[in-house]
């Protein structure tokens, strides 16, 4: 199974923590344009983990089978 998929799942996953984090920390300091912000720029990267996960998940059931 390729190593880089699996790094760059962990990539994406702490990405969003961090993004996750400024986003209440934007929240509590109510600043509503870096809201805004960065609820898209999560949105992404959570869509983009989603493809991650699945082509992961995809090629763990192919291995299982071979």
């Amino acid at each position: 199974m390729a190593s880089h998929d699996w790094k760059e799942l962990e990539r994406v996953t702490t990405r969003l923590d961090e993004l996750r984090n400024r986003l209440d920390a934007a929240e509590d300091a109510n600043q509503i344009a870096a809201i805004y912000a960065l609820e898209e720029e999560i949105k992404e990267l959570e869509t983009a983990r989603k493809h991650l996960l699945h082509g992961l998940i995809e090629r763990v059931v192919d291995e299982a089978a071979a």
